[in-house]
């Protein structure tokens, strides 16, 4: 009877033990791959900003510099200006003040 009480609380152990392995959710994939930045902000720029308005301060940070605008048939940026990706748009900004220039729909 001990021995068969003994087996039956190793069993109920390992199982509670191995149980949170398999909850595990790994819908994350990799975690390795990619940039990790994320971009999804509240405000979208085709509708909320205007040229000459600064970008807001949340906005000021290289997660948003883009510097792929050729694989995004964008213009080329002049000296002093880069270009920022926001929730799918791109606002060509001055990198001095941050003031905006231009701002392309990405759903254009």
């Amino acid at each position: 009877m001990k021995k068969q009480l003994a087996v039956s609380a190793i069993a109920a152990l390992i199982i509670g033990i191995s149980s949170p392995a398999f909850a595990q959710d790994n819908s994350g994939g990799d975690q390795s791959q990619g940039t990790g930045r994320q971009q999804v902000m509240p405000t979208m720029p085709h509708n909320d900003w205007h040229e000459g308005e600064r970008v807001p301060a949340k906005y000021r940070h290289y997660n948003f510099v883009m510097n792929d605008w050729k694989s995004h048939n964008l213009d080329a940026p002049a000296h002093g200006q880069q270009w920022l990706a926001v929730n799918g748009d791109y606002v060509l900004v001055a990198k001095s003040n941050w003031k905006i220039a231009k701002i392309v729909s990405g759903a254009q």
